[in-house]
C-alpha cells in the first residue's frame, strides 16, 4: 500500500521538517507502506495542505500519515476540514505514536471549538 507524508512547521525549519519526515517514513516502513509522496508548508497550512487534499480528491493517495495532529494546523476547523475530506474518500489517516485515527478517535477529538481556539 503507498502513503503520503504531510509536513509542517510554523517557521522555516529544515531541521524540524527533516524529524518530522524521519518519523513518518519509519512509521510507514513499519507498517508496510511504500512513500509515494511528500507535501510541506511553512507557517501556516497553505498551498502543501491543499496540494494534498487535491489528491486525496483526485483518488492518488492511499494513505496519509503525519507526525502529529496539529501538522494541519492548531484550529479545530482546519483538523475537521481535513478528515471530512478523508472520510468522502475512504483515505486513513495515521498519526506517528498514534497509528490509525479510527472512527470512534476521531469523534473523541470532536472537542469544543471554544476549547481549542482558547488554548
Amino acid at each position: 500500500m503507498d502513503a503520503v507524508i504531510y509536513t509542517r512547521s510554523a517557521r522555516p525549519s529544515p531541521e524540524l521538517v527533516e524529524v518530522q519526515r524521519a518519523v513518518c517514513r519509519r512509521m510507514a516502513s513499519e507498517n508496510g507502506f511504500e512513500v509515494t509522496g511528500e507535501f510541506h508548508d511553512d507557517g501556516l497550512p497553505g498551498p502543501g495542505l491543499a496540494q494534498l487534499l487535491a489528491a486525496i480528491r483526485g483518488g492518488e493517495v492511499s494513505a496519509v500519515i503525519v507526525a502529529d495532529f496539529n501538522r494541519f494546523g492548531r484550529a479545530l476547523d482546519a483538523f475537521t476540514r481535513v478528515m471530512a475530506t478523508l472520510d468522502e474518500v475512504n483515505v486513513p489517516l495515521y498519526i506517528v505514536g498514534h497509528g490509525r485515527l479510527a472512527a470512534d478517535m476521531r469523534a473523541a477529538l470532536n472537542i469544543p471549538r471554544e476549547f481549542v481556539e482558547y488554548r
